[in-house]
């Protein structure tokens, strides 16, 4: 299905095209990947059932594709589950199953079977509007007790106050902890930004939070990637950094993201 210009499909079918480039390859979008691989390998086990929300290209997948694990991957754009679909190794045993479902039409996926478990990573939850609502299904589809990891965009990153301020772009700078929940990005994509205690607010009762970390808080954000990939020593020894501090009550505010886990609990979702 064409995608109607200015739409969210729109703008993540453009963004597939790039996406590599722009983040799966880079130094610093690595080091990301890695910090919450660390999690799922920890969370997730072989012989489990897993859904994963807005799975881009399908490198999360695939990972927990390799351990064994059974994986339902959707993402709204086509152009990201074609990217997926192409990227998966001839030799994986077991392969993933992607499919273009937006989270906002989530209440449209049955399945016999509940879910062991469900991620949603690199925030994209912060584009769907009623979180509400995707707590309400994701508590249909998974058991009681099932592990919820999610990763959403941080609200004060001291890297990127540094960053801006040292361009001359003190509006930039300080952008992340004027916004408000809502704001518009590229074209009618709307981001929201809830902290770690609105989230826990909008996923109760269905979901109780367990724990939550930063990522890259040593580690600047992506579009430092020109000055990363000529230190790309500093920025290990940085993401090592990150493993240390990550779960700190001070430091763990800072992240480009914060990496949120939580657990189903056995409140019913309302019909």
């Amino acid at each position: 299905m064409q995608a109607t210009p200015g739409s969210p499909q729109a703008y993540w079918d453009k963004a597939a095209a790039t996406y590599g480039r722009d983040f799966t390859g880079t130094v610093i979008g690595q080091t990301r990947r890695h910090s919450v691989w660390r999690d799922l390998d920890r969370v997730f086990q072989s012989g489990q059932r897993i859904l994963e929300l807005n799975c881009g290209t399908g490198e999360d997948a695939i990972h927990l594709a390799a351990r064994g694990i059974q994986v339902l991957a959707c993402d709204i754009s086509p152009g990201m589950i074609q990217l997926a679909r192409e990227h998966v190794p001839p030799d994986l045993a077991s392969r993933p199953d992607f499919r273009v479902l937006p989270t906002e039409n989530l209440d449209d996926l049955q399945s016999q079977e509940p879910f062991d478990g469900a991620l949603s990573n690199f925030s994209g939850l912060n584009c769907v509007e009623d979180l509400s609502a995707v707590a309400r299904n994701l508590a249909r589809l998974l058991k009681p007790g099932a592990p919820l990891l999610v990763c959403m965009i941080g609200h004060f990153v001291p890297w990127e106050v540094a960053w801006f301020l040292a361009h001359g772009k003190p509006g930039r700078a300080f952008a992340r902890a004027r916004a408000k929940a809502g704001i518009v990005a590229a074209g009618d994509l709307k981001i929201q930004r809830p902290s770690v205690r609105e989230m826990a607010g909008l996923f109760a009762p269905y979901f109780e939070l367990e724990s939550w970390r930063g990522v890259g808080i040593a580690v600047p954000p992506s579009y430092m990637e020109p000055w990363a990939r000529r230190f790309p020593g500093v920025i290990h020894l940085l993401a090592r950094a990150d493993d240390w501090i990550d779960r700190w009550p001070l430091f763990r505010n800072l992240g480009d993201c914060v990496f949120i886990e939580f657990a189903r609990t056995d409140s019913i979702p309302a019909c």
